[in-house]
């Protein structure tokens, strides 16, 4: 019967993410450092603003962009951080960061294109990219350069059947962050190719030591650029499933005929939830994001602590990508090894793609105690396997 399953579903891998955490479901005590999900409750107050408002009656289906009083105080917030002004055409509500990704992809691919992904990258690109009939074309990053994409091989990746360039920063899973003059250049790239840009900035709040700055904001890449961003990491609210992302009217509108016709419109009570973020005191995502720092810095010096494991300073995100090569290159059978043995998930990176072979990814979302545990633990079973 799988002759009745698409080429694209069946050619398309389970994530090796949930399988992990599957896997994990086996043992206790476990300490899990594989979904990159906060391990903060979305603030009480917010809670209960959006369940008061959904008793009275906002529980009903919303226009497919999304509530004006969101998009409203949205593209203030937007201006206000980035200074980036947007009118309602420019903006629209999707279903999580990964429906903005969604109708972006579908509505600018076809059979045979070529979307260009610095890798290791978030694995749902391939598989969304797959949906459309496009394919997605590898740039690899390098360790030593701290996984940065280059516009070289970007140049390098081009061909005549490419369309668009995806572009994540601060990254997932190797929290690289891209300087300004390798974005100033990437966007004379896609103004010379007529190449659309994706930019994912679901980790635009959760910078250390660097500075996020967007392609968006380059000459001539606001009318060829769209920002998708979400509500999950930076608000901790993955369940709300409530995102956003902006670009050029003509695209906008576009996208959100994929959008409606795939999940009729965003959640009504997520989206309440979102104006309550959008208007309550910050101090606790501020207090989040410093906590997120604080575990990155326990975790990087705990790490370096190990003999064969290589590291380098994460600029952002929540995630740590070490080597660990020298004691398995086979980073899938060391995260299950350790798994077994420990108890401790980690994803491997080969999940990432083939820039990712040898190394982990660490998901700093458990308190410090417990990811001191974690570390204590993974020391042990590379000097019980290292002997």
């Amino acid at each position: 019967m799988e002759n009745k399953i698409s080429k694209c579903v069946r050619e398309i891998v389970p994530s090796v993410i949930r399988q992990m955490s599957f896997r994990a479901a086996a043992y206790e005590n476990v300490i899990s450092l594989g979904i990159g999900e906060p391990d903060f409750d979305t603030p009480a107050e917010i809670c209960k603003i959006a369940m008061r408002e959904a008793s009275e009656g906002h529980t009903h289906y919303t226009a497919s962009r999304g509530y004006p009083e969101l998009l409203e105080e949205l593209s203030a917030c937007i201006k206000s951080r980035h200074g980036i002004e947007l009118d309602e055409s420019q903006l629209m509500i999707t279903h999580g960061g990964m429906g903005g990704i969604n109708a972006f992809l579908r509505t600018v691919l076809e059979d045979g294109q070529e979307v260009l992904v610095p890798e290791p990258h978030f694995p749902t690109y391939k598989a969304q990219i797959g949906f459309t009939g496009a394919k997605m074309v590898y740039v690899p990053t390098r360790f030593e350069d701290d996984f940065i994409v280059r516009p070289d091989a970007v140049r390098k990746a081009l061909s005549s059947k490419t369309r668009a360039l995806i572009l994540n920063s601060p990254n997932n899973p190797t929290g690289s962050v891209i300087p300004a003059d390798v974005l100033d250049e990437l966007a004379r790239i896609a103004v010379d190719h007529d190449l659309l840009v994706l930019s994912d900035e679901v980790y635009d709040r959760m910078v250390y030591g660097a500075r996020h700055e967007s392609i968006y904001t380059r000459p001539e890449m606001a009318r060829r650029t769209v920002v998708v961003n979400s509500f999950s990491k930076a608000y901790a609210m993955t369940g709300w499933r409530i995102g956003y992302a902006y670009g050029p009217a003509w695209l906008i509108e576009q996208m959100l005929k994929v959008s409606t016709y795939t999940t009729s419109c965003p959640s009504s009570v997520g989206q309440r939830a979102a104006l309550a973020a959008l208007r309550a005191d910050g101090t606790p995502f501020k207090a989040m994001v410093r906590e997120f720092g604080e575990r990155r810095d326990l975790v990087l010096q705990k790490l370096k602590e190990i003999p064969g494991v290589q590291v380098k300073p994460t600029a952002g995100s929540f995630y740590i990508f070490p080597y660990i090569g020298k004691i398995n290159p086979d980073c899938r059978q060391f995260a299950l090894d350790l798994l077994e043995q420990e108890q401790v998930v980690v994803v491997p990176g080969s999940a990432f793609g083939p820039s990712g072979k040898g190394f982990i990814r660490l998901a700093c979302t458990v308190d410090k105690n417990r990811l001191a545990e974690a570390m204590e633990r993974l020391k042990r079973f590379i000097d019980r396997n290292t002997r």
